[in-house]
C-alpha cells in the first residue's frame, strides 16, 4: 500500500475517531513503564477509538506494546518512511513506530455498548450453595448470604439440624492457606457475636491444597467440593443457552 495514502486514510479515520487496524512493517520504539525497542519486523496495529493503542506480533495473545486511552496519535514523514508517534502526557509514555511499509488498512465507526456478564465468581457460587444447600449437607438450613462481620462478609450462613451454626466461605480455585485462615476469623467472630462455641467452618472450593487440607482438619473445618456454576444468568427468558447451539 501507498505510504502516502496510508497517511492521508489513517488522519481522516482517526479524526473521525473510528476504530483503526493495519498491518505493516515497522520498528517499535517505547518509553514510559519500561524503556524497550524492537527490530523491524511484520506487526498488526490497533487504534481503538479511545485512543488505546495496541501492537501485536504474528503469534502470541498479548499485545507486544500497548498504550492506554487518553493520549494522542500523530503520523509524521520521514527519509525511511512514516513515523508513528502516539504521546501521552498523563502518564507520560511514549510510542513510537518507524513504519517501512504498509500491508493493508481499515478503519470503521465501532458500536458496542455491552458489558460482559461473568458467570462462576464466588458471588455465584454462594447463591448456588443457598439455593442447592445439599451441596453441603443433608440437614444444612441457610439463613442468609453475604454475613457482614468485622473482618468481611461470610458468603454463606446457616445452621444444621442440630442447632449449630454453619459458616460457609467459597473459593472458586484451589482453596489455600488464606482462604482457611479468613474461615477462622469468620468463625471466631460468629461465636463472638452469638455468644456460643457450637459453630462450624466449611470451606466450599473445586480444589484444596494439601497443606490447607491439614490445616482445615487441625483446626476442625471441614473442605467440601463444589464447583462454582458455568452458566451465565438469564436474563431474557427467549434467549437460548450457549449448550443448545452444541446439541
Amino acid at each position: 500500500m501507498d505510504l502516502g495514502g496510508f497517511e492521508d486514510k489513517f488522519k481522516t479515520a482517526y479524526d473521525k475517531k473510528e476504530f483503526i487496524t493495519f498491518f505493516c512493517k515497522c520498528k517499535i520504539i517505547y518509553s514510559g513503564r519500561a524503556e524497550a525497542s524492537l527490530g523491524k519486523g511484520d506487526r498488526l496495529v490497533s487504534v481503538k477509538q479511545d485512543g488505546t493503542v495496541f501492537v501485536h506480533q504474528p503469534e502470541g495473545g498479548n499485545p507486544i506494546n500497548y498504550m492506554k486511552a487518553g493520549g494522542s496519535v500523530d503520523i509524521i514523514k520521514q527519509d525511511y518512511g512514516l513515523l508513528f508517534k502516539a504521546y501521552n502526557s498523563a502518564t507520560k509514555e511514549y510510542l513510537e513506530l518507524e513504519i517501512s511499509r504498509v500491508y493493508n488498512f481499515m478503519s470503521r465507526k465501532l458500536e458496542d455498548g455491552q458489558k460482559q456478564m461473568l458467570a462462576g465468581t464466588e458471588a455465584d457460587m454462594s447463591d448456588m450453595i443457598k439455593q442447592n444447600p445439599s451441596l453441603i449437607s443433608k440437614d444444612f438450613k441457610p439463613l442468609s448470604r453475604e454475613e457482614h462481620t468485622k473482618f468481611g462478609f461470610i458468603d454463606v450462613f446457616g445452621h444444621d439440624k442440630k442447632g449449630t451454626l454453619v459458616v460457609v466461605e467459597c473459593k472458586r480455585y484451589t482453596a489455600g492457606l488464606d482462604a482457611v485462615h479468613q474461615l477462622r476469623r469468620y468463625v471466631e467472630k460468629i461465636k463472638e457475636l452469638k455468644g456460643t462455641n457450637k459453630v462450624s467452618g466449611i470451606l466450599a472450593s473445586p480444589k484444596i491444597s494439601p497443606n490447607a487440607e491439614e490445616m482445615l482438619k487441625k483446626w476442625g473445618f471441614e473442605w467440601k467440593l463444589v464447583n462454582p456454576p458455568m452458566r451465565l444468568v438469564r436474563h431474557n427468558k427467549n434467549q437460548k443457552a450457549l449448550d443448545a447451539f452444541w446439541s
